[in-house]
């Protein structure tokens, strides 16, 4: 596999029954420099038709299918969403793996009299595939990924690449800047972490986004920033008061794309112990996920929004907001957190 191009693998899978299978195959897809595309990851602005799936799989290299139990919901013609994903991907002639997880390979040594209609149409679905590998003990979801990554050919793969070089030429590249401009976003922005689950989940702090504003690297970004938990609002200063003590520090490597999108990997380290919804999350490292789309005013942005999706062994799911002032993020917060925010 080569350093010049950045990889992606679609991940297709019942949502609900099957969170930790899938965070293990993130997780060694991370470990192989290869970006997940779920669509939990995603922060979709579109009209929800199956054609931004469609995309998705387009712009993947390999697709990742995970059988659980259960069939699930359905189109007008009766076809699981998922289904439709695989078939789409063998379309596209994309390179399919196909894991049986625990529930299927469990149903399939029950009888049919044992099973519901939902979990036999699964059976049929995974018979026509035909080629899927069981999951066990011995023969594990992370062998199963780990042996198909080091057989495929990565240079049949389309990946990531740089566009062609105009930096050279003075008045075209500021002819592109013009054009560009609303994805010139490098410079230090202000962001808040929430929780759509637990409101009082509210984060805050400064990122800095390096971008080199030229033809062949403006899409490629570094992120470092910090976040702390909110202590008050000061109201003799205008100005959110952050708990220095309680926070952790990110960075991570990013892509920004030609529809707006930003999509990458972070590492974090946490300094403290603390809670998430009902959930007790450790001090330490982590990796994750930041999913984000850029929000255009006048031919620039001045905010960003997206979602954070942390691994194990914390896993969690939030919403992230990026704004080029500091006013601007108070602002949000006391409109869309205030009744929470105590004030002093």
């Amino acid at each position: 596999m080569t350093d010049k191009k950045i990889y992606s693998a679609f991940i297709s899978s019942n949502f609900e029954s099957l969170r930790d299978e899938r965070n293990i195959v993130i997780k060694n897809l991370l470990d192989f420099r290869i970006l997940p595309i779920a669509m939990e990851h995603f922060t979709v602005s579109t009209s929800g038709e199956f054609s931004d799936i469609e995309a998705l799989i387009d712009d993947s290299d390999f697709f990742i299918l995970l059988l659980g139990a259960r069939y699930g919901s359905c189109d007008a013609n009766g076809v699981s969403w998922t289904e439709r994903e695989y078939l789409y991907a063998k379309k596209k002639k994309k390179p399919i793996l196909a894991i049986i997880c625990d529930e299927l390979a469990a149903n399939l040594r029950k009888s049919a009299e044992e099973l519901d209609n939902d979990a036999l149409k699964q059976i049929e679905f995974n018979n026509r595939i035909g080629f899927a590998r069981e999951a066990g003990k011995e023969f594990t979801i992370e062998t199963i990924v780990k042996l198909f990554l080091n057989t495929q050919n990565f240079s049949n793969c389309i990946g990531w690449t740089r566009i062609e070089d105009i930096s050279k030429d003075e008045d075209a590249l500021a002819e592109w800047r013009k054009t560009k401009s609303a994805f010139d976003i490098g410079g230090c922005w202000h962001h808040i972490h929430l929780s759509e689950d637990d409101e009082k989940y509210i984060r805050v702090g400064t990122v800095v986004i390096e971008q080199d504003f030229t033809p062949n690297n403006y899409g490629r970004l570094k992120m470092h920033g910090e976040n702390y938990n909110v202590l008050y609002y000061d109201t003799q200063k205008n100005d959110l008061r952050e708990n220095i003590m309680q926070g952790s520090k990110f960075t991570g490597e990013y892509t920004l794309n030609e529809n707006g999108t930003i999509f990458g990997i972070f590492n974090s380290q946490r300094t403290f112990n603390g809670r998430f919804g009902e959930q007790t999350v450790s001090g330490g490292t982590r990796r994750g996920i930041h999913d984000f789309m850029i929000n255009v005013f006048n031919d620039t942005t001045e905010f960003i929004s997206g979602d954070f999706h942390d691994e194990a062994p914390s896993p969690k799911l939030g919403k992230i907001l990026l704004f080029r002032t500091r006013e601007m993020r108070n602002e949000f917060l006391l409109d869309h957190r205030g009744h929470i925010i105590e004030k002093r």
